[in-house]
């Protein structure tokens, strides 16, 4: 996650205040994480999913990938971030924004006993990321990239995945309507939170970072990890919806590979733009640099 700047006394952040805010909230968030992905694996299938619309497998399965992935790479990242990685807080912020979108659907989409720590989840993670940005200085990491940086087709895959997006659930919520249907209500939760956030912000990130523009290198980070791990959430409770059932319709066929290229190209993607941090020309304004927390101690 490094991407060429290597921990030490004299690395350097390029933010413009203390984040002893996003480390709190980030320390909070990986407590609550455990807490409601054990109970979810133990108590899931006997009862605690029964209110909601959406299918067991995948409430437990963004539980096991909770557990499994997105709580050590959300403490990995905030350690390295910690020892100076300007890799890491990209990641870091990413890994943020994935559970403020993930459990945005617990909240949403049903009540069990867990709702107000699903509440919690989704709060400081969402605040534990608006602290973090405002704590960036995006000029200065910018300035840390090298010419290097895949930054065209970064930002071509994250507007060709908007589009996508936009096209599929634009024409399914069309096609209900022309039918006098009404769209399930794991649908309309999917569509409200896609087209009202997502998607535009992979639209602005990716033409932010075609035009090399401060905030795009931020929102690249920021987005490459947030669709990999949505990516492989999403591929993977389809495929265990399907092991479970026993059958993979065509649909499911076709999420479930759309799913796998979105994980499968934002790793192949974000590998080379971390390994290009640190290999710019020169270094980074001074005035701009903060030390990271702990380094004089």
């Amino acid at each position: 996650m490094g991407g060429g700047e290597g921990p030490g006394k004299n690395s350097v952040m390029p933010t413009n205040r203390e984040l002893a805010v996003p480390y709190a909230l980030s320390g909070l968030l990986a407590a609550l994480l455990g807490v409601s992905s054990v109970v979810g694996l133990f108590f899931g299938g006997r009862g605690l999913y029964d209110a909601y619309p959406a299918s067991l497998a995948g409430l437990v399965g963004q539980d096991a990938v909770t557990l499994v992935v997105g709580v050590p790479l959300l403490i990995v990242s905030v350690w390295l971030t910690r020892r100076g990685s300007i890799g890491a807080l990209l990641v870091w912020a990413g890994a943020l924004f994935y559970f403020a979108y993930s459990y945005y659907f617990y909240v949403t989409g049903g009540f069990n006993a867990l709702f107000l720590v699903y509440v919690a989840i989704v709060s400081t993670s969402l605040y534990g990321l608006l602290s973090l940005l405002f704590a960036v200085d995006a000029e200065t990491i910018r300035a840390r990239f090298g010419p290097g940086a895949p930054t065209g087709p970064i930002g071509g895959f994250f507007v060709g995945i908007s589009l996508l997006f936009f096209l599929l659930w634009g024409g399914m919520v069309v096609s209900s309507a022309v039918a006098g249907a009404r769209p399930d209500q794991v649908l309309r939760s999917v569509v409200a939170i896609d087209c009202t956030v997502l998607l535009p912000l992979l639209l602005f990130g990716g033409l932010r970072l075609w035009r090399g523009k401060a905030w795009g290198y931020v929102l690249g980070g920021l987005l490459l990890t947030k669709v990999a791990a949505t990516g492989f959430t999403l591929a993977f409770t389809t495929a265990l919806g399907a092991l479970w059932a026993g059958r993979l319709g065509g649909f499911n066929a076709f999420l479930f590979v759309v799913f796998a290229l979105m994980a499968t190209g934002a790793l192949l993607l974000i590998v080379p733009y971390m390994r290009s941090i640190g290999k710019s020309g020169g270094p980074a304004p001074t005035e701009t640099r903060r030390r990271t927390e702990g380094r004089d101690g």
